[in-house]
């Protein structure tokens, strides 16, 4: 093997020839592959897989199927690095690219492989053409060009049977797109761009009808017969499809059960006691036969071979000596890596900088054509502060001698304040678990870094709070006549908004779901309201709770508001200013700590996304 082949490259005669041009393979084998769920409280332990033993050829396409429950995913995201021993789970593995030990978890091996999971886990808003592009964009050399990179997207969406759709948007729950065995070889797409040596696919068929399941396996016969190694989990494939595999593993109770050509099927369940019936399809056959026949009496018959020297011809030569590796003769491993463990090829990604430029341009894309969330959320920002302006009409520029004027004019400050809090940290609660899976999938397979993610996220959200923020000020503070200059008044509020959606987004990137983050709600909220010191003085509180106040960013937020509002009327004679320095002594807002309150809400601000960062970098480690 030449030493400039360990490591694909996209040159300009690889993008002309296409998608399937010829590219390096491995060969994937394993064995002692188990996989222990750990009983707790007593329980005893669960056997998911017990020293499963296989290959995947260099390409063939390679279908695991089993019953419900045999352990087919679990195979999958072992081999595909996505699965590793934890609390729950104890995992043992002996796992090979071309006959060398390798750590499927690892990232260098990750880089060899594809994974297309069951879920389409794609950005709803972006088109064929473009997902395709920012993959491409995102983990090709960056000397590739925008031509070769525009060439390689078209011939892909050639090839993949995507051009009527390529500028259709992918959609999702909520907005309409291109159908699902469209959406599903865009999944492909957008995994082949790097000219993976092995693939992975998780029930590639699943919720398709049978014309787009069959031009799904032609896709990915050509990916094989182009050099790449080809293997997915499918559960009862018409006979069809099944018949156009060319290796199969079979899995039942967690253990191997057949492993081979698919040619062979018939006369091997016919040899061991179990003839098939004529105008039978093969694939109903082998799963009637795990489903309904004991794992003992299948032991009787000769099933569940125990070791690799019962494998095929083809598996035997792989386990062979690592000694007589044409690799290892020539000094380079199966990772592209020297004797000396190092890479014979740089990587050469785009930079941070480019990574975050093009995740930005995304999400800004994003915004503009999601117009009906973009639309429901400045719509109800701007009928709940015409409501509040309506309600406080004025009230801001009467007289504070009268407790009720005062008391007005209070309440429409911590109104404006509660709804820009809400309506800012809500939208930023819910964003990082929604797009969770597409975060993680690309994450996973070497898009972008963390920083590049969270980066780009926070220049939309800071773009999209101060907009909305601004029309909130807009609205609410002519109509109630608030007395503090206007870009104050305007900056506090940001400044709480930024400091609200800090913790919203450290909340969303600790849960896993957008359901359990609305439950969470009232732990982002509640608290606040509590302690910032407008429904019950500051002084009532338990003094051993009282702490609690300066956690808060709604604390901070209300003084600096407040401060600014009535400042110039406690400052004055009468009735007016003992009733505003008597509100300001209420809430502890002292002159002289003003500019603490801005840093402090700076500070919240930044330890809190530090924080975010950090767990989000944690769970991404976490393969889903």
């Amino acid at each position: 093997m030449d030493k400039s082949e360990t490591v694909p490259r996209t040159s300009l005669e690889d993008v002309e020839k296409g998608l399937f041009a010829s590219r390096v393979g491995k060969n994937l084998s394993w064995k002692n592959v188990s996989m222990t769920l750990l009983g707790k409280k007593g329980k005893s332990d669960v056997k998911i897989l017990d020293n499963v033993h296989g290959e995947v050829p260099q390409g063939y396409i390679t279908a695991i199927m089993g019953p419900s429950g045999a352990g087919k995913t679990s195979l999958l995201n072992i081999l595909a690095g996505r699965t590793k021993t934890n609390n729950l789970l104890q995992v043992d593995t002996d796992v090979r690219l071309n006959n060398f030990s390798v750590d499927p978890t690892k990232m260098d091996v990750r880089k060899q492989i594809a994974f297309v999971a069951q879920d389409d886990s794609l950005n709803p808003t972006a088109t064929p053409r473009e997902a395709i592009r920012f993959s491409a964009k995102m983990r090709l050399p960056k000397d590739t060009t925008e031509d070769e990179l525009d060439t390689l997207t078209c011939n892909m969406l050639s090839e993949l049977g995507l051009t009527d759709c390529a500028d259709t948007m992918i959609g999702g729950e909520l907005i309409k797109g291109i159908s699902g065995g469209e959406r599903k070889r865009t999944s492909v797409g957008v995994e082949l761009v790097v000219k993976p040596a092995i693939v992975f696919l998780d029930e590639p068929t699943s919720g398709l009808d049978s014309f787009s399941a069959m031009q799904l396996v032609e896709v990915l016969h050509k990916v094989a017969h182009a050099g790449s190694s080809v293997i997915f989990t499918i559960h009862q494939p018409a006979s069809e499809i099944f018949n156009s595999f060319n290796h199969l593993i079979l899995l039942n109770k967690g253990r191997s059960m057949y492993q081979g050509s698919v040619k062979d099927v018939p006369s091997f369940f016919s040899d061991h006691g179990y003839k098939m019936p004529d105008n039978y399809n093969p694939a109903d056959w082998v799963m009637k036969v795990a489903q309904q026949t004991s794992v003992e009496e299948l032991n009787k018959h000769g099933f569940f071979k125990e070791n690799e020297s019962d494998f095929s011809p083809t598996m035997r030569q792989h386990w062979t000596s690592p000694a007589t590796s044409s690799d290892e003769v020539e000094g380079v491993d199966a990772l592209g890596r020297s004797k000396h463990g190092k890479t014979e090829e740089p990587s050469d990604k785009i930079s941070l900088i480019e990574q975050t430029k093009e995740l930005f341009l995304r999400e800004m894309s994003s915004l503009k054509r999601d117009k009906v969330a973009v639309g429901a959320r400045f719509g109800i920002t701007i009928f709940l502060n015409t409501l509040f302006g309506v309600i406080f009409y004025k009230v801001a520029g009467k007289d504070n001698a009268e407790q009720s004027n005062l008391q007005s004019h209070f309440g429409a400050s911590v109104m404006i304040l509660l709804s820009s809090m809400f309506g800012t940290a809500q939208p930023a609660l819910f964003s990082i678990p929604v797009e969770r899976p597409v975060f993680l999938r690309e994450y996973s397979t070497n898009h972008y870094s963390v920083y590049s993610y969270f980066a780009s996220r926070l220049v939309v959200e800071a773009f999209i709070t101060f907009l909305q923020v601004l029309v909130s000020c807009v609205i609410t503070y002519f109509l109630i006549d608030f007395q503090s200059p206007f870009i104050i008044f305007f900056m506090a509020i940001y400044c709480l908004g930024m400091a609200s959606t800090a913790v919203a987004v450290l909340l969303g990137c600790a849960v896993d779901d957008a359901k359990l983050a609305q439950e969470m709600l009232p732990i982002l909220f509640v608290p606040q309201m509590l302690f910032a010191g407008f429904f019950v003085r500051i002084s009532l509180i338990p003094i051993w709770l009282q702490w609690i106040q300066y956690v808060c960013s709604l604390t901070y937020g209300l003084r600096l508001v407040v401060y600014y509002e009535f400042k110039d009327c406690a400052d004055g004679s009468g009735k007016a200013a003992d009733n505003c320095n008597e509100l300001l002594d209420s809430l502890n807002i002292d002159n002289d700590d003003t500019w603490w309150y801005w840093v402090t809400l700076l500070g919240m601000f930044c330890f809190l996304r530090i924080c975010a960062v950090s767990i989000l970098k944690k769970k991404a480690t976490k393969f889903f």
